[in-house]
């Protein structure tokens, strides 16, 4: 990422060697009279860092490092030029500046100082862009028992190892998104992992979204933006679902690509950025360039390395390991008594083909974890869909301490759990929404509710949940 950078200092010396510290951490530099130009600035544009010379700073300066502190998205600051006023120093620290340069110190100290500014401003722009979980996750986590999936890791391995652009393919649900972190992960790239999902741009303002956009570019840009090119710089970029772009911009994708330059809408100058590119798909992109909905040119421009993630089905011998590490993550959120899955569920999960693969596996488990009242995910703990996958020859047992109860008792667990089972299936089915499974169950509403808090069941319950294992 660029350093967006305001530099408040007099022509001759110590400017220029403002100017060559800054130019030696890619700064994008804009020189100006007064810190009231600065604050004017900050009314229309972010910065990253301003550079104040202390010969041009007022009386009370500590007030001026305050109100650029206090902005929004306020600026790093530093000030060059202070000597032997140790108590001013201090009060300008104490006010935010980040750093307080002295003019005596030589080039090679000056320089040093101005790249850990850059270096700090970097890493706390890396932190504010991991926004997912899972952000130091590595191809070493696979675990796989499957040859299948073991042939494809060794061939991500060798492709996180390059410069290339990568293009994941899959079913809905494989994991394209995390499989792209890890392989930036394994990178030699320091800077951040920006994930960008083509479908949630907004269809008016994806041009502004992915290259940025100057002030006054269209109606409503009141200040600049940075687009996820630039933020992605040093880094790699991810565009998911990149199928769902627009063919009138899949031409300005390719030359951003080719020529490694940004154009901000409503700028004249370009910017260049050092990006490495990964997209994901599960549209056949051949079959989109045939029908003329995706261009040929730019399609083997990020196909140059293809990554095609098995499904869940074909590779079943991983089903057991992957299901329980998801118990094991869910227990621990729900505060569940569930530690493991029975023989006869397992043989379910197992069998069964997972049209929404790692995905709709972990929403299966988690509503299990959390609805399951054994220590043992149990067959009737699964989606009706997944339990017709059971062995129809063997014998559901039921939990041996129920052996020991009288039958009466038994007959009313059975009730209760036949019930309440019955209700989080539906409610399942119906996206937690109680008027809809209501009307499916052939309730009112309010018994349908009244019923729920019998069971101590909550419509939250039912709303899906990232897990841990790809």
């Amino acid at each position: 990422m660029f350093l967006r950078t305001a530099v408040v200092a007099e022509p001759g010396e110590t400017r220029r060697r403002i100017g060559s510290a800054l130019n030696d951490v890619e700064s994008i530099s804009t020189n100006l009279p007064s810190v009231d130009a600065v604050l004017e600035l900050l009314d229309r544009r972010s910065l990253d860092l301003v550079v104040l010379d202390e010969s041009l700073l007022p009386g009370a300066s500590d007030d001026v490092i305050k109100a650029l502190r206090g902005r929004a998205d306020p600026p790093s600051v530093v000030v060059t030029g202070l000597e032997s006023d140790h108590q001013r120093r201090v009060a300008l620290v104490a006010a935010g500046c980040l750093a307080v340069i002295p003019s005596s110190v030589d080039e090679e100290a000056f320089h040093n100082c101005f790249l850990a500014v850059a270096e700090r401003h970097l890493t706390e722009a890396n932190a504010s862009l991991r926004e997912v979980p899972d952000t130091d996750y590595t191809l070493a986590e696979y675990a796989t028992a499957s040859p299948r999936m073991r042939k494809f890791l060794r061939s991500a391995r060798r492709a996180a190892m390059g410069d290339s652009t990568i293009l994941v393919v899959g079913e809905t649900g494989v994991g394209k998104g995390l499989l792209a972190r890890s392989l930036h992960n394994e990178s030699s790239r320091g800077g951040p992992f920006v994930p960008v999902s083509c479908a949630a741009l907004t269809p008016t303002l994806v041009e502004s979204q992915l290259f940025g956009h100057e002030k006054g570019a269209y109606t409503g840009a009141n200040r600049d933006r940075r687009g996820y090119f630039e933020l992605a710089h040093r880094g790699t970029l991810f565009l998911d679902e990149i199928g769902e772009l627009p063919i009138h911009l899949q031409a300005k994708l390719l030359a951003v690509l080719e020529e490694r330059e940004v154009q901000p809408l409503g700028s004249e100058e370009r910017v260049t950025v050092d990006v490495r590119f990964m997209a994901a798909t599960n549209r056949d992109l051949e079959k989109e360039v045939a029908n003329g909905r995706f261009r040929e040119d730019l399609y083997y421009r990020v196909a140059v390395m293809r990554l095609q993630i098995p499904s869940l089905r074909e590779r079943q011998e991983d089903i057991p390991e992957i299901a329980q590490s998801y118990v094991d993550h869910y227990r621990a959120a729900a505060r569940s008594d569930v530690t493991s899955i029975s023989k006869a569920a397992m043989r379910c999960l197992t069998a069964y083909p997972w049209p929404g693969n790692i995905r709709e596996l972990a929403n299966v488990v988690e509503r299990a974890v959390i609805m399951g009242t054994h220590a043992e995910v149990q067959v009737v703990d699964l989606p009706l869909a997944v339990q017709g996958y059971s062995d129809p020859n063997a014998v559901s047992s039921l939990p041996s301490e129920w052996s020991r109860l009288p039958w009466r008792t038994v007959r009313q667990r059975v009730l209760d759990e036949t019930e309440r089972r019955y209700l989080s299936e539906v409610l399942g089915e119906s996206g937690g929404k109680i008027r809809k499974a209501a009307e499916r169950a052939g309730m009112a509403p309010r018994s349908f509710a009244e019923k729920m808090r019998k069971h101590g069941i909550s419509k939250e319950q039912f709303r899906p949940a990232s897990g841990r294992k790809p």
